[in-house]
C-alpha cells in the first residue's frame, strides 16, 4: 500500500512528487512507531510490536529507495512526453508552414494562368485587328473617288472593329477648321447635315489632334467628360483621335469613338495608327 501511495504522489505531483511522498509518509510511520512505543497507541496483539528504531530507519530507506526508483522513471516518462510535446509542435509548424505554402503555390498558379488566359486573349485580340487592318486595306485601295472613299472608309472601319461611330474630319483650305466629312452612325450623319466642324487646336480632342499631329484618347471621366456633351452621339464612352498626314502635314484626324469604357489602351493606339497611315495614303492617291 506504501508503495502505490508513493507511486501515486509521482504521479500527481511529478518526478519530485514521489520523493516528497516517501518523505512525509516516512514521517507518518515513525510517528505511529513513536505512539505505539509510548503506548499512546494500544494495539491488539504487543507481541509483534516493532521496535520504533529499527523499523523506522527500515522502513523510511525502502520508501526512499522506492521514492528514488520511481523518481528516475517518473523523469524518464516526463521527458518522454516532454519531447513529444516538442515534436507535436513542430510537426504543428511544420503543417501551418505547409499549408501556407500550398496556398501560395495554388495563388501563383491561378495568377499564371489568368495571365496567360489575358496573354491569349489580348494576342487574338491584335490578331483580328491585323486581320480587319488587311481587309480595310483591301477596300479602301479599290476606291479612286474621294467622295466614294470616305464614306466606304468610315463604314468598313466600324464593321470591322465594332466602333459605334467613325468619323473623318479633313482640314478646310485655310486651315482653321477641322470639317467632318465622312462617318457612319446616325448621329455621325446628322452631323454631316448641318456641316460640323471644330477649330483646330481649341474644339474637342479632333481639334487638339488636328492641331499638334499627335493621337488622343478620351474617357467620359475626370477632365475628359467635357469631350462627351454631344447630345448626338449619346452612347459614347471612350474616344480616339489618329491624325492624317501626309508626307508630315497634317490633312485631317480619324474619330473612332465606342460605347465600351476605357475600350482603348496604348497598344490599340500604336495599331489603329497605321491604320490611319493607311487611311491618309488612300485620301492622297484618291486627290
Amino acid at each position: 500500500l506504501s508503495g502505490a501511495v508513493i507511486v501515486a504522489g509521482g504521479l500527481l505531483l511529478g518526478p519530485r512528487g514521489s520523493l516528497i511522498t516517501a518523505i512525509l509518509y516516512g514521517i507518518k510511520h515513525i510517528l505511529v512507531l513513536f505512539l505505539i512505543h509510548n503506548k499512546l497507541v494500544v494495539i491488539a496483539n504487543p507481541s509483534i510490536a516493532p521496535t520504533p528504531a529499527i523499523d523506522g530507519i527500515t522502513t523510511f530507506i525502502a520508501y526512499f529507495m522506492i521514492a528514488i526508483v520511481f523518481g528516475l522513471a517518473s523523469n524518464s516518462i516526463y521527458s518522454a512526453l516532454t519531447q513529444v510535446r516538442q515534436s507535436e509542435a513542430k510537426l504543428t509548424v511544420s503543417n501551418q508552414q505547409l499549408q501556407e505554402l500550398t496556398q501560395n503555390l495554388e495563388q501563383r498558379i491561378q495568377q499564371r494562368t489568368t495571365d496567360l488566359e489575358e496573354a491569349s486573349a489580348l494576342s487574338e485580340k491584335r490578331a483580328r485587328q491585323f486581320e480587319a487592318i488587311t481587309r480595310i486595306s483591301s477596300t479602301i485601295t479599290s476606291v479612286q473617288n474621294l467622295q466614294e472613299l470616305l464614306p466606304r472608309i468610315s463604314e468598313v472601319i466600324s464593321r470591322q472593329f465594332g466602333f459605334y461611330h467613325v468619323g473623318i474630319f479633313l482640314t478646310d483650305a485655310s486651315r482653321q477648321y477641322a470639317v467632318l466629312s465622312a462617318a457612319n452612325s446616325d448621329g455621325g450623319r446628322k452631323m454631316l447635315k448641318r456641316s460640323h466642324q471644330l477649330k483646330i487646336g481649341e474644339q474637342g480632342i479632333v481639334g487638339y489632334v488636328t492641331g499638334t499631329g499627335k493621337p488622343r484618347v478620351a474617357l467620359d471621366v475626370g477632365e475628359d467628360i467635357v469631350f462627351f456633351n454631344n447630345p448626338d452621339l449619346p452612347e459614347t464612352h471612350s474616344e480616339m483621335a489618329l491624325p492624317l498626314q501626309i508626307a508630315g502635314n497634317i490633312i485631317g484626324a480619324l474619330d473612332v469613338q465606342s460605347i465600351e469604357p476605357n475600350a482603348f489602351s496604348v497598344e490599340d493606339v500604336n495599331i489603329l495608327s497605321v491604320l490611319a497611315d493607311q487611311v491618309s495614303l488612300a485620301i492622297q492617291n484618291a486627290r
